[in-house]
């Protein structure tokens, strides 16, 4: 029986045992591709256990080890428990790479006194000791590659330098203070990626120091001394202020603070050591966006740091094209 809406057909549960007697045909010919199609079907309206194992271990001969994993934790408790059904869950958790858990379980049977399967669990040990060294050592090549891919990093695209960025997070600590003392001073690196690739330092806690190129300038960056940029507490402290100054003109409010944002990105790692008047640097900005006059402003330079602080906001603003 059907029943037709919008053009599409419904199947009723009672159609599962077709549905199961076609997916298990479909696997005494090796279609699981079609088995899974069927087996798919059944689980929309009947989430058993049972089928819950079948789901997941259709899933695993076609190799979708992380699917298979997902489904099977749905009735995680119930595999842990069964002397059957916890040998496909640990053998899932060595596929997805979960060894910890993987070894835990293994060593809980083996101390179980009253251990069934035995040979399946020393094959199972075996597959977690093999899973292991393949997965460490494509890891092992994928760092390799990835760290002379940031030794020729100039030879990449953008988008592909912004992604070797995120990658190097995977690598040791020694491995990126080798690529460091090239990569911060590399004239043909952005300055923009340099200052990313410094945040991975600050994060892998580096405790060495470096030549930076920074405006036609070489300066001394010690990571272990620094903050990544959003956790600046300048950043907070420009925030509050723009708040207090533009709180009946929040639009205005938008735009200044993404200009200053992207001004304080061009100049980090050294903004608080440029920028020493906040309240004034604001100021300039908003004399700078602001088109009426009801906004009181000290904008004019009155003394030499102000003066300093000025030239900067003319330089960034020349870089950034703000007309």
């Amino acid at each position: 029986m059907e029943v037709k809406l919008l053009g599409d057909k419904i199947d009723f549960p009672f159609n599962n045992q077709m549905y199961l007697a076609k997916a298990t045909a479909c696997i005494e010919n090796n279609d699981f591709e079609q088995a899974l199609t069927y087996i798919e079907k059944i689980y929309a309206t009947e989430k058993s256990y049972a089928i819950n194992y079948f789901y997941a271990s259709i899933l695993y001969s076609l190799e979708r080890y992380e699917e298979a994993l997902e489904i099977a934790d749905e009735y995680k408790s119930a595999y842990l428990k069964s002397e059957e059904y916890i040998l496909v869950y640990t053998i899932l958790l060595i596929k997805n790479h979960q060894f910890l858990e993987a070894e835990a379980v293994i060593q809980k049977k083996k101390n179980d006194p009253l251990l069934f399967h035995e040979q399946d669990w020393q094959n199972i040990q075996q597959e977690l000791q093999h899973e292991r060294e393949s997965f460490q050592m494509a890891l092992d090549l994928k760092r390799k590659e990835t760290k002379n891919k940031l030794l020729q990093m100039d030879r990449f695209s953008l988008r592909e330098q912004v992604q070797l960025i995120e990658e190097a997070y995977t690598l040791d600590l020694a491995d990126l203070q080798e690529v460091a003392v090239q990569l911060l001073n590399h004239p043909y690196i952005s300055g923009q990626l340099q200052r990313g690739y410094l945040e991975v330092l600050i994060k892998k806690g580096d405790e060495n120091c470096y030549s930076f190129s920074w405006f036609n300038q070489i300066k001394e960056v010690c990571p272990k001394d620094l903050k990544v940029f959003n956790e600046l507490p300048i950043l907070k402290e420009m925030d509050s202020i723009l708040e207090d100054k533009l709180q009946k003109n929040p639009s205005l409010f938008q735009v200044i603070k993404t200009e200053i944002i992207n001004d304080f990105l061009m100049i980090y790692p050294f903004i608080e050591e440029t920028i020493t008047d906040i309240s004034y640097w604001v100021d300039l900005y908003i004399g700078y966006f602001n088109t009426s006059s009801t906004i009181d402003l000290k904008e004019t330079p009155i003394n030499s740091e102000q003066k300093q602080l000025k030239r900067w906001f003319d330089q960034l603003s020349q870089n950034a094209q703000r007309k």
